[in-house]
């Protein structure tokens, strides 16, 4: 074992994790394990953003327990642990290495999180609006027209108020107003107190400006045979009210596409660029070690522009083919090998609302997390008879939803959902499929695993699951890239994923070997449409 630079923040974590690590090769070293591995293992890694760190501890443990890896599908953040966990790989045992070290010195910065962006973003329509105001009150002098203020620091200070007041709480304004009606109609109906008070508040800041403004101000306009004409402030502006909600009345449709054109532009395709994280990836991640990997891997990423998935490997079609109970027409149909499986990997992790969409393969890619987040499927059809599924949340059920408050809380809660469903979705069909490969082996007299089921052109093979996930929700979120929040969960992934692997080697070393496997051919019987079991070769 490789000994670490440590960071301050993460030392203790991560001697922890060296302390288990040899722990672990002692019990490794006293166990009577298999003598040689028979399954076809597949390793199945999900997404979830900074919490993809329990992934990096799990697969430290495959690692040190040699456990050969034939094939790991993975979406989301989990493109990125095998991306790194292949490339640097020794036949079929990967390295973990790399991993764990990327993890722990990962800050915010180093993935693109750059929240300042958008200070530059403000900073551009402060210069802008700015510019536009000064030429217009330039202009408006050129023609004789000024505005006098008897107490220009107390006005100017009333404008700054209100035009905060309007950028943080302009969805708020309008409900004061609304609960002022309600109570004059005699409405039964009970306000949001904290609302209430917040647009109490941002009226005051946004009318005050507008009652000193009219208090505080005339306005002097040349006049034909008068040097000037002197307005008080109250009658123009009051006009000018007028004007405006008339003008917004009529105009309001082609405002609105205006302002859409005009506010999306800073935003693109996501808040955040992906230069950084592709810049910090092909650093760590030598492409050519993932190509010529013996381990299979594949990235799901989804296709914006045509709402499908694909399925992204470093192997060729031709080499799949060439593997044992491979399904020909899932390969040909929607596996494509990848020349740059660093790009796949930035595409399929491409958060959906926070990373910007990716070009790969000549179309525009995002999360794969969205079509599949628990990529079981391209497993099992690549001949997968052992499968070890990788979760970060508890299996009683999803993560509780954080405050949410912004469009990106929105965002990275609604994708939860959706893949938090696909998982349902994919664990219910291998369990039916292990359930009907489980019902014909106890009628034959045989266990699960010596078992195919062929019906028409498809077969079915009982596939030993299992699972690793923490007992409790990780304390990371999506986007927590921190070294002191990512260690002790690289520590929990290593310790949960031993466990699961000594009932592993458990399960090996009694499990039948693939040559006793027999073909049970399913037929319908007419008319009754009941199945008959024929046995195969």
């Amino acid at each position: 074992m490789r000994p670490w630079k440590f960071k301050k923040r993460s030392t203790g974590s991560l001697k922890r994790l060296q302390v288990l690590r040899r722990r672990f090769a002692r019990e490794l070293a006293t166990r009577s394990g298999p003598s040689k591995f028979s399954s076809r293992i597949g390793v199945v890694l999900s997404g979830g953003g900074a919490r993809g760190a329990y992934e990096a501890g799990v697969l430290m443990a495959f690692q040190d327990a040699k456990v050969p890896t034939h094939i790991i599908a993975s979406t989301s953040v989990g493109s990125i642990n095998a991306a790194s966990y292949v490339a640097h790989s020794q036949g079929l045992v990967g390295n973990a290495e790399p991993l764990v070290a990327s993890w722990v010195e990962l800050t915010p910065d180093m993935l693109g999180i750059d929240w300042s962006r958008y200070i530059f973003v403000l900073a551009g329509l402060i210069a802008a609006s700015a510019g536009i105001g000064n030429f217009l009150w330039q202009w408006m002098q050129e023609r004789g027209i000024y505005f006098h203020s008897h107490n220009p620091k107390l006005t100017r200070l009333a404008l700054a108020a209100a035009g905060i007041g309007i950028l943080f709480f302009a969805d708020r304004l309008s409900y004061i107003g609304y609960l002022a009606l309600n109570l004059l109609r005699g409405r039964p109906w009970e306000p949001d107190r904290r609302k209430a008070w917040t647009s109490l508040g941002a009226n005051v800041m946004v009318w005050g400006f507008v009652l000193i403004f009219l208090n505080f101000t005339h306005v002097h306009i040349p006049w034909p045979g008068y040097e000037y004409f002197d307005l008080s402030a109250p009658v123009p502006v009051i006009l000018c009210i007028f004007a405006g909600w008339a003008c917004w009345r009529v105009l309001r449709a082609p405002l609105s596409k205006l302002s859409h054109r005009f506010l999306r532009m800073p935003l693109r395709t996501g808040l955040f660029a992906n230069f950084e994280r592709t810049k910090f990836l092909r650093e760590r991640i030598p492409e050519k070690g993932i190509q010529e990997s013996e381990i299979h891997v594949v990235m799901t990423a989804t296709d914006l522009q045509h709402g499908t998935g694909r399925f992204f490997c470093n192997a060729s079609v031709e080499d799949l083919l060439k593997d044992p109970s491979v399904q020909e027409d899932f390969v040909r149909a929607e596996i494509e090998h990848s020349e740059d499986m660093v790009q796949a990997a930035v595409a399929s992790s491409a958060f959906t609302f926070a990373y910007e969409a990716v070009p790969h393969e000549g179309r525009l890619w995002t999360d794969g997390g969205i079509i599949t987040n628990q990529p079981i499927r391209p497993a099992l059809r690549l001949g997968a008879d052992v499968l070890f599924l990788v979760m970060m949340t508890p299996l009683q059920g999803p993560d509780e939803a954080g405050q949410v408050k912004t469009l990106l809380d929105v965002g990275i809660h609604a994708v939860d959902i959706l893949v938090s469903n696909n998982f349902k979705y994919d664990i219910a069909t291998l369990d039916n499929i292990n359930q009907l490969c489980s019902v014909y082996a106890k009628e034959l007299g045989v266990k699960p695993e010596q078992l195919e089921l062929e019906v028409g052109k498809q077969h079915y093979r009982y596939v030993q699951s299992f699972n690793i996930t923490p007992q409790k929700p990780l304390t990371a979120t999506t986007l927590d890239f921190d070294g002191e929040i990512i260690a002790p969960i690289i520590v929990q992934g290593y310790k949960d994923a031993t466990k699961v692997l000594k009932e592993f080697l458990d399960y090996e070393a009694a499990r039948p070997s693939r040559e006793s496997c027999q073909v049970v051919r399913l037929a319908a019987e007419r008319p009754e449409g009941n199945f008959r079991a024929m046995m195969g070769g």
